[in-house]
């Protein structure tokens, strides 16, 4: 099928992808004044964009192809850069941002296999260990902005636990979506992803974090 190059362009210069690309601009602004209390009306203004572009461009009648993977891709892009620009602040162990972006990293792992199993991704919508996932990540961005250092780095852990419930429901709902065996559908099938999935997730935090914790337990 051919793709009419120069009709997609032209989805970029509507509203509602104007108001997610003024993200850009914002996020460079907040590196550049990471010292300052102008990073906290920059954060606001950031904010009001993710929220304000799809119920403009369904006010408007301007929904596109492009903006369905702008406005997911601009929000990972703003997470990472501005919990690389912001955490430092924090003084926490580097180990933990794999809590941060555990999640992430596994659905872009995912990714390669997608042919290989010739899976359906329009099958794939939005769920609420996701969601929960998603919105512990803003609350942890606002600690970090702050920053407020135990806020954080409770918000870091409860975003491992969400995280591995998140990666869980993953592997849960893409092997009951390959096969028909009758063990993946009932408990047996979500029993045997949260045993392996806790189990990679604790060698993971022992691994990133040993060294706390054997002082953590030398000073009992």
């Amino acid at each position: 099928m051919d793709i009419d190059w120069r009709a997609r362009a032209s989805e970029v210069w509507t509203i509602p992808n104007l108001i997610s690309l003024s993200r850009l601009p914002l996020v460079v602004g907040i590196v550049l004044a990471v010292d300052s209390p102008v990073r906290y009306v920059l954060f606001a203004l950031v904010v009001l964009s993710d929220g304000v572009d799809g119920w403009v461009a369904r006010r408007l009648d301007q929904q596109t192809e492009l903006g369905a993977l702008l406005d997911p891709a601009l929000d990972k892009f703003t997470a990472l850069v501005l919990v690389v620009a912001l955490y430092p602040a924090t003084g926490l162990d580097l180990a933990y941002l794999a809590f941060f972006f555990a999640r992430d990293a596994f659905v872009v792992a995912l990714v390669p296999l997608v042919p290989l199993l010739a899976f359906e991704t329009e099958k794939v919508k939005a769920r609420l260990p996701g969601k929960v996932v998603t919105n512990l990540q803003f609350l942890a961005m606002v600690a970090m902005l702050v920053p407020a250092v135990a806020a954080t780095e409770a918000l870091l852990w409860a975003l491992a636990v969400a995280s591995a419930v998140a990666i869980t429901d993953y592997v849960v709902f893409v092997a009951r979506q390959q096969t028909e065996r009758g063990w993946v559908h009932d408990w047996r099938g979500a029993a045997v992803a949260t045993v392996a999935v806790v189990l990679a997730f604790a060698v993971v935090v022992w691994l990133l974090l040993a060294e706390q914790f054997t002082d953590a337990l030398s000073a009992l």
